[in-house]
């Protein structure tokens, strides 16, 4: 992780579509970038092919090997094994830290409220996740979600999400009991394509990091129910 503060953190006006701003959160944690081909080493990418599907993604590093360039093709045609109705999605994902003898690690992000990213899409809509542990082995599946939109073209683009407008879902289906991310335990983080537009794709990413945006008070952005509401 590397944080960055002072000057650096001072924005400029780019020269050209090719070009990035710097920071421009007065303190921003990094907590992923991309500086070499050991960067791509913390990243696991899988598509629908391990359910027979056509889709194909991969990663390699951008211009002057200082980004991600996630790249592929999207295909919706559903395998022909009589059982699957549905297919064509591409993932990313963050490897969970592992501590001496493989002990399972987690980040702590409970000083932050906003998620912090630099990308430059072809403006296609993404799905970002954010798996925390939890307490039963019934609710490994659980995932939190939100969307994000890529504008297209040569310009990057700052993305900032606040961790409440995060939402619960669990093998693709949004849950009707919402509650909030536990930050303290985050195991990994990911992208997802699955809009059901058949062809190229491409997502570069420049950083990922946290900021902790004092304008921001929402705790939670859905609404809480009680199964048993007190009478």
């Amino acid at each position: 992780m590397k944080e960055i503060t002072g000057d650096q953190a001072r924005p400029r006006t780019p020269a050209g579509p090719g070009k990035r701003y710097t920071l421009t959160s007065p303190k921003t944690q990094v907590q992923w970038e991309f500086r070499g081909p050991e960067s791509l080493n913390q990243w696991i990418v899988s598509s629908d092919q391990e359910i027979g599907g056509r889709s194909a993604a991969y990663i390699k590093l951008g211009r002057n090997n200082t980004t991600c360039f996630l790249y592929g093709m999207l295909c919706s045609t559903a395998p022909r094994d009589g059982e699957t109705r549905y297919s064509g999605y591409c993932t990313m994902r963050s490897k969970q830290p592992l501590g001496s003898f493989d002990r399972k690690k987690h980040y702590d992000w409970s000083t932050f409220n906003t998620l912090h990213m630099r990308i430059r899409g072809d403006g296609r809509p993404w799905m970002v996740n954010i798996s925390a542990e939890t307490y039963f082995s019934h609710q490994r599946d659980d995932i939190y979600s939100y969307f994000l939109y890529t504008r297209g073209g040569p310009y990057w683009q700052d993305v900032k999400i606040p961790f409440s407008k995060f939402f619960l879902s669990s093998r693709g289906r949004i849950q009707d009991d919402q509650h909030a991310l536990w930050l303290d335990k985050v195991n990994s983080i990911g992208f997802t394509l699955g809009d059901k537009a058949d062809g190229p794709f491409q997502l570069e990413i420049d950083f990922i990091a946290l900021c902790n945006d004092h304008a921001h008070t929402e705790e939670f952005a859905y609404e809480l129910y009680k199964r048993n509401p007190e009478v």
